[in-house]
């Protein structure tokens, strides 16, 4: 378990904001929840810079990837794709060298990715904010093929066979992988102990991991992207299970807002 090692410079370089009851957010007295953020490192430090600043105090952020991303060797002739999809931050983050200012035409899933793929010289597209919402975009305006998709080794979504025998030719591209890891012994002590934990769960393959997991959920939360993700939390026998507005990071720190004040005495 991580006890959130970037807390000096977070709190160096964030000052605790007052909330809209005018006061600090840690100032109400009672226990603020631990929140444990299993995201691939990377992304988990960047959703903890965003807690903090919305003011959880770093301490109470636990950090402990249950899964990693790595990138993979490939080969491949890209002369002939003529667009890529790409429906997460980790396809941006290892795009094919030979991708890099190429201007394809690109169709992401999500904002934020828009935006990393516009800063890697694609001619990026937010057409939707989740891998289906893509899916019937495209079926809609059907685009010049053949078009490429860059994703893991697991995804919620396989476009290849989705638009098998239809007018959008789509081949998939494994660009990184996601391996899983272990939760270390802190983080499952913590989880069988008597404090209630928060969850933010990204993924429906993240929610499949936690919930094989031997725990029992019913003290903890889950606050999840989408109801997709939702279901496996669940039938694990989660205490609560709070679903996300909309499927971004933002509506994500929305929902866990009310977990970032201290109850009072």
């Amino acid at each position: 378990m991580q006890l959130l090692a970037i807390a000096p410079p977070l709190l160096r370089k964030y000052k605790p904001e007052l909330n809209i009851l005018g006061v600090y957010p840690q100032s109400y007295g009672g226990p603020l929840s631990y929140i444990l953020l299993t995201r691939p490192r990377d992304q988990a430090l960047s959703f903890a810079e965003e807690l903090v600043k919305l003011g959880m105090i770093p301490k109470n952020i636990v950090i402990d990837p249950i899964q990693k991303i790595e990138g993979v060797e490939i080969s491949y002739d890209f002369t002939s794709v003529r667009g890529l999809l790409i429906t997460s931050a980790n396809g941006v983050a290892y795009l094919p060298a030979d991708l890099i200012g190429s201007n394809l035409p690109t169709f992401c899933v999500g904002k934020a990715t828009t935006r990393a793929a516009l800063k890697r010289g694609l001619m990026a597209q937010h057409l939707a904010a989740t891998a289906q919402g893509l899916c019937n975009v495209l079926s809609a305006q059907v685009p010049q093929g053949p078009l490429l998709h860059l994703r893991g080794t697991h995804t919620s979504l396989d476009f290849e066979v989705y638009f098998c025998d239809t007018p959008v030719g789509v081949q998939n591209l494994i660009t990184y992988r996601q391996t899983t890891q272990e939760l270390g012994f802190e983080t499952y002590k913590l989880l069988r102990g008597t404090n209630p934990i928060v969850l933010p769960v990204f993924s429906a393959r993240t929610a499949r991991l936690l919930c094989e997991l031997d725990l029992n959920w019913a003290l903890h939360t889950c606050v999840v992207i989408s109801e997709e993700v939702a279901d496996p939390c669940r039938a694990a026998g989660f205490g609560k299970v709070i679903v996300s507005a909309e499927p971004t990071a933002g509506s994500m720190l929305g929902a866990l807002t009310p977990f970032l004040v201290a109850k009072g005495s």
